[in-house]
């Protein structure tokens, strides 16, 4: 028996019609993906200079308003396109026939788990991103927070660094 004849024999019980739909199909949910991840690219685009419009129109100084529409920007899209990519990987696991019920069920075990223990550090997130989306407290500004006063160096999500009188 020759390598020809032993190829061969490996390759008989290969159906091509399904291998050549699945790969389509794979293919096909590879470029949706890429679709989406444009389109989303172009809203996002669109958002950020609507909010600048909207921050010139109010007064606020281009280089604030453009720190913290940046910081928002950049949060929405790492949030989309992880979003977009999971779901192509899942569309793509169900089409080479893994089951995918219970690995979302495994997920949504784990993030329960992780939201009961990371439940401050969720609640930190939200409140900032809320600061920074509301333009609640800008760098430069007088603050107190927590009996602490001070100047505003930095904001972030979870932090807000003050410098007060006395460095």
């Amino acid at each position: 028996m020759n390598l020809s004849d032993k190829i061969s024999e490996w390759l008989d019980p290969v159906d091509w019609n399904l291998v050549l739909s699945s790969g389509l199909r794979l293919l096909l949910t590879m470029v949706a993906g890429f679709i989406m991840m444009a389109i989303t690219g172009f809203a996002l685009r669109r958002l950020k200079k609507r909010l600048l419009r909207r921050d010139q129109v109010e007064g606020e100084p281009p280089s604030e308003s453009g720190k913290r529409i940046e910081t928002l920007i950049r949060l929405l899209r790492q949030g989309l396109y992880l979003s977009i990519w999971i779901m192509v990987i899942l569309i793509a696991l169900n089409e080479v026939g893994v089951k995918i019920g219970p690995l979302l069920a495994g997920a949504g075990v784990l993030g329960l788990a992780i939201g009961f223990g990371a439940q401050n550090l969720v609640r930190d997130v939200i409140s900032g991103f809320f600061i920074i989306l509301e333009n609640q407290m800008r760098v430069g500004d007088v603050a107190i927070l927590n009996g602490t006063g001070g100047l505003v160096e930095r904001i972030r999500f979870r932090t807000t660094v003050l410098r007060d009188l006395g460095g």
